[in-house]
């Protein structure tokens, strides 16, 4: 099993206290001829921090020839020590004297161009720990390393509390598992890690532990929107990256963003821009926007490394204050995006709008919303319009919709103000899960929302419109071109006459949902019955007709684009 090895950060104070862990270290001496005096290992294991205080006294400090390891037999050489946590710096030895001690990789070692030794943090967290290692080298036998790097240094604010991790393709893109740590307080981060037997990695770096605080790649060096290495030697030291950038840090370049404000109420916490530049927070006080002179344009000056980041305007502090619909023109993966070079650098826009100067918004009117679910099973939980422009916005502000003449077609109508270009999209069933809104079946028609899905876009006209009818995640109406191989055909209706029940036999050609209607001989409905999502063929349905008066009665299936009915008798 491939092993990952990392720097971990501890709190070394802390530890002091704690139990000792049995730790294991093997070395791998496959190809090395085993010196006849064995393989040994030397370190800081007594006195850790060179205190006079012995943390293990069961060992001695930089002794080549005190720790001997035991051959198990298959190449790999092994010794467990019992050890506080703490973190260790030592070397293997292929025999029993200093000039025997192996050269330690720079891609692993304590420092790239210092000091040589190994290291490896025990955090305590288990009762055991261990590691494997081929000599010489910084992971297993035939396996390549890379030591990253990336400089904070010019971050506007600085390395995030919660640590500095890297995520790839070499440990599954899982955020916050593989730690940087920065030793020496220069404000580069580094870590090394294990990629097995491949030649090379994509990967980001992430100030912090989530995906929100992951760098944007500019374009001239990105790969799939990713940072990419080629190992060109088996335990590799990668360049010194400066964050969201392409190269080492530069001097900053002061980049100052304007928001005209003047069609908005703008909110009392003020507006904020948030980007790839400071992790998405529009709560950040470092991006405050303020109107000094009262002209309703807000401004703020930030200093950015070279490169190309992406960001929004938020009227306040949080996303739910409410944030920029940024029309198709301007809009980069659902963002606004700039690049920042050497130059100063002004982004100055009408807050939702692609130029700097405002054009007055459409008259508020109403807009009827209209998704058909024949394709789709409406839920339970109901079917939903979301959009940038309810109050609140997005799922907060959800409006349910609804089917009043049971022809499989949903509707709501909203009162919209504001913007003249709006985002959209529909939910079949509880919008708080991201997996009911529609998905990539509306990519042709709509706009990338920033965070992997797609929104519908219209620009409205000030007065009031019904928008056509969609079919749920499509760009078109699925009701065209499938009326004549939707059509219903009853085959059978029993018992005749009905009492509490009556079931009726038909069959269809494609799977969709039915929705059974009773009605009484003045056309009046007594009854309406929802039978879900029917497959393709013949079918059954039972019909409750208890509490139905005698009589004659037409029971009507519908699926959303055929009716047909049958008449029966009631007793």
């Amino acid at each position: 099993m491939k092993k990952i090895f990392t720097f971990c950060f501890v709190a070394l104070s802390a530890m002091m206290a704690q139990a000792q862990v049995a730790v294991t270290f093997n070395v791998d001496m496959t190809g090395t001829t085993v010196d006849a005096n064995g393989v040994h290992i030397a370190g800081n294991f007594n006195d850790v921090n060179y205190d006079g205080t012995a943390e293990n006294a069961a060992y001695v400090n930089w002794n080549p020839s005190a720790i001997a390891l035991a051959d198990q037999g298959n190449g790999i050489w092994s010794v467990t020590m019992n050890l506080i946590p703490e973190r260790y710096e030592f070397k293997f030895i292929n025999g029993n004297d200093w000039p025997f001690a192996e050269d330690v990789p720079p891609a692993c070692q304590v420092e790239v161009a210092g000091n040589d030794n190994r290291f490896w943090s025990i955090s305590g967290l288990n009762a055991t720990e261990s590691m494997t290692v081929c000599y010489a080298s910084c992971a297993a036998c035939g396996e390549n390393t890379i030591r990253f790097r990336v400089d904070l240094t010019q971050d506007i604010n600085g390395a995030n509390p919660a640590g500095v991790s890297v995520a790839g393709n070499f440990q599954g893109w899982s955020p916050g598992t593989s730690w940087l740590i920065d030793p020496d307080g220069n404000g580069t981060y580094e870590g090394y890690f294990s990629i097995g037997t491949a030649t090379s990695a994509q990967f980001k770096f992430i100030n912090g532990n989530t995906w929100a605080l992951s760098e944007t790649v500019p374009g001239a060096c990105a790969v799939a929107g990713n940072r990419e290495i080629n190992v060109v030697e088996a335990n590799t030291v990668a360049d010194v990256i400066c964050f969201n950038a392409c190269g080492p840090c530069q001097a900053p370049t002061p980049v100052l963003f304007r928001v005209d404000m003047s069609l908005q109420t703008v909110n009392a916490n003020g507006p904020h821009v948030a980007g790839s530049f400071q992790g998405w927070t529009p709560s950040d006080p470092a991006t405050l926007m303020t109107d000094p002179d009262g002209d309703n344009i807000y401004e703020v000056t930030l200093l950015l490394q070279p490169g190309t980041y992406q960001y929004k305007f938020v009227n306040g502090a949080a996303w739910t204050d409410g944030n920029e619909s940024i029309p198709a023109a301007c809009n980069v993966g659902g963002n606004r995006e700039v690049l920042v070079a050497a130059d100063p650098v002004v982004e100055h826009f009408c807050y939702s709008q692609c130029g700097a100067e405002c054009v007055t918004d459409p008259a508020a009117a109403d807009i009827t919303f209209r998704v058909n679910m024949f394709s789709t099973a409406p839920s339970a939980a109901g079917v939903w319009m979301i959009g940038g422009f309810t109050t609140p916005v997005w799922q907060a502000g959800a409006v349910q919709m609804s089917d009043i003449d049971m022809d499989g077609v949903y509707e709501c109508t909203v009162n919209v103000s504001g913007v003249a270009d709006i985002q959209y999209k529909f939910v079949n069933g509880d919008v708080a899960v991201s997996a009911n809104e529609e998905a990539a079946g509306i990519m042709n028609c709509g706009i990338a929302n920033g965070v992997g899905g797609y929104n519908r876009i219209h620009t409205r006209t000030g007065i009031a419109e019904v928008l056509n009818t969609v079919c749920f995640d499509s760009c078109a109406d699925c009701i065209i071109g499938v009326q004549e191989a939707m059509a219903l055909t009853v085959l059978n209706a029993y018992p005749v006459p009905a009492n509490e029940f009556v079931t009726l036999s038909f069959g269809q050609v494609k799977s969709a949902p039915i929705t059974v209607r009773v009605m009484n001989n003045l056309g009046q409905v007594v009854s309406t019955q929802y039978m879900g999502n029917l497959p393709t063929g013949n079918n059954q349905v039972r019909v409750n007709l208890e509490g139905v008066a005698g009589g004659i009665y037409a029971i009507e299936l519908s699926n959303g684009i055929e009716k047909t009915a049958v008449q029966i008798a009631v007793q």
